[in-house]
């Protein structure tokens, strides 16, 4: 498996314990990785991550310089922001308090696969945005109507 696909709900425990799904798992462990890398979205109210081999490649882009360019700001949030969390012996991570709040997490997390990327999310959260995606297509395939 090389992408993220599928939709699962998992419980966070009282201490900020969050069990990655296993097929995300196998993702980055097959890229030899231990931990995900995660950084609060910049547009939406989830987190996103993927393993840091993504991140680096993100990095590889942004020119060495003083001075940043407009196409560098949006990398240069994103790794501000971005922590790598090892997996525990149970395939958890700890997810910082700071994370839990941005994404509104209180007692469960819904991890979304994206492809190259995964998302977490509140899950009341995420059946509304569904729902909005599904109204947005359903338009676009009937012409707008």
């Amino acid at each position: 498996m090389t992408a993220f696909f599928g939709t699962y709900t998992n419980k966070i425990d009282s201490k900020g314990r969050l069990s990655v799904p296993a097929p995300f798992r196998a993702v980055i462990q097959a890229r030899g990785r231990t931990s995900v890398a995660i950084h609060p979205s910049l547009f939406e109210p989830c987190l996103e991550g993927a393993g840091y081999d993504r991140f680096e490649k993100l990095l590889s882009g942004v020119a060495d310089g003083f001075v940043s360019t407009a196409g560098d700001e949006a990398a240069e949030l994103i790794m501000e922001d971005l922590r790598e969390l090892p997996f525990d012996g149970e395939g958890r991570i700890v997810l910082p308090a700071e994370f839990i709040a941005k994404a509104s997490l209180k007692d469960q997390a819904s991890f979304v696969g994206r492809g190259w990327k995964f998302q977490i999310w509140e899950p009341a959260a995420l059946t509304v945005l569904r729902q909005e995606k599904l109204r947005r297509v359903a338009a676009n395939l009937k012409g707008g109507t």
